[in-house]
């Protein structure tokens, strides 16, 4: 079945499909048609209708493919020979977003399944993988496109490259990531530039990036069990800062990082440091169980306090401003938030001002699929199980409104927006990619 993608125009927030298209009310639907030819013989056939935006690139897969997206870099990864063995020579093709040019293929023997591709230049590809469902051992495994021998291997997981693919902050495999050394590696050799041995317990580590040690931070921060605080650059390995907290290092002890601040949490008791100098900035009440985090919200910290409870803290003061329940996900575009309650049924999409803490629209039934094309804007959509059709658009967050961009049939699942595309699966296993 060929996919078609049409311009649909808006939908109203929180509105349901059939509001996209509405029918013209009797009797005057009969004259919309002549109406139409009169116009365009009027204006001299001077403006053609617009072109439809062109169809998606449809590329064959089996069921055993499999698809990683990283960057500006869609790579499609062959099963791996031989079948059903613990380790297979895997084929891996990258193609540069949007265009789709093909811009590598490597052959790599790998343990386990491929759970993170990364381009390290200079044909280099940095995979990373895990065996057991990722709760055994991880390997961190370095190709150069052309060559079967890996440059190098390591028992490591990987944080992530930076940004002039310099160094690879990585952690040795152990039981607990919290009590492994941490290496800063060139990428080309494998070689540490520099090593920190975790502080032996109950002190501990933070870095400095998003939720969860998404993407490659500037900075990595040590506790010690005499309280001594360090920042370091993860660059160079260079201690930048250092201090001593007034709390108590033990096993209940918390590190955050969020809003330009280091927090350290014990009990009831938090203690808020710049994250670049280390200075004192306050003292306040806890922030987030051991099981919640904290995370950058625009002018604001969003403290998840809850498996559905989300808050608003204040970085100037540690105050807690607002709180919200009743939501399973979220992810701040800017100074608002998008909601979600996939447990509700549907999706639920919502906006919220991280200032106010206040719903400030809701747009119905769509799935998040991060930043829009310019900003106040988030790419979203949905798809239909009852007939595997899907549609997607850009929504506007002041106004919760989403612009139709298109849609196709024949939809499995597994989509998502990036680097100016959307990929998604298809019911025969391929991958189709729109240009957005």
């Amino acid at each position: 079945m060929r996919d078609r993608v049409i311009d649909l125009g808006e939908v109203p927030a929180g509105a349901p499909d059939e509001a996209v298209l509405p029918r013209a009310p009797l009797p005057y639907r009969w004259i919309l048609g002549p109406l139409a030819v009169i116009l365009l013989v009027a204006l001299g056939g001077a403006v053609p209708p617009a072109a439809p935006p062109p169809p998606p690139q449809v590329i064959p897969l089996t069921l055993r493919d499999a698809i990683r997206v990283d960057g500006d870099r869609l790579y499609l990864i062959g099963p791996g020979e031989p079948i059903g063995s613990a380790v297979r020579t895997h084929t891996i093709r990258a193609f540069a977003l949007p265009g789709m040019t093909l811009s590598g293929t490597w052959t790599a023997t790998i343990a386990g399944d491929i759970s993170s591709l990364t381009d390290a230049g200079d044909g280099i590809l940095l995979i990373a993988s895990s065996t057991q469902n990722g709760a055994g051992a991880i390997g961190l495994t370095a190709v150069r496109a052309g060559s079967a021998e890996p440059l190098w291997r390591r028992a490591a997981g990987m944080f992530g490259l930076s940004g002039d693919r310099s160094t690879a902050l990585v952690y040795d495999d152990t039981t607990d990531p919290g009590l492994a050394p941490l290496h800063g590696l060139d990428p080309a050799t494998g070689k540490p530039r520099w090593t920190v041995s975790p502080p032996p317990q109950p002190g501990g580590w933070a870095l400095r990036t998003g939720y969860f040690y998404t993407g490659f931070p500037s900075l990595v921060y040590t506790l010690w069990p005499d309280g001594r605080l360090e920042a370091r650059e993860t660059r160079s390995g260079r201690i930048t800062a250092t201090t001593r907290t007034p709390l108590p290092v033990d096993r209940d002890t918390v590190l955050w990082v969020a809003g330009g601040l280091l927090m350290i949490t014990r009990g009831g008791d938090s203690i808020a440091y710049d994250d670049t100098t280390l200075a004192e900035r306050w003292r306040g009440g806890p922030l987030a169980g051991p099981d919640g985090y904290l995370q950058d919200c625009g002018p604001m910290i969003c403290a998840l306090l809850g498996q559905d409870s989300l808050a608003g803290i204040d970085p100037a003061t540690g105050r807690q401003v607002w709180r919200q329940d009743g939501w399973d996900s979220h992810e701040p575009l800017g100074d608002q938030v998008l909601l979600g309650a996939a447990s509700r049924g549907d999706a639920e999409l919502s906006v919220l001002d991280s200032r106010t803490g206040r719903i400030t629209a809701r747009a119905g039934a769509w799935i998040n699929g991060g930043p829009g094309p310019r900003p106040g804007t988030a790419y979203v959509h949905r798809i239909l199980s009852i007939d595997n059709t899907m549609r997607y658009g850009v929504l506007d967050l002041t106004t919760g409104k989403v612009r139709l961009l298109g849609g196709a049939a024949w939809i499995a699942g597994d989509c998502r927006f990036s680097s100016g595309v959307l990929i998604c699966r298809r019911l025969d296993a391929s991958a189709a990619v729109w240009r957005l």
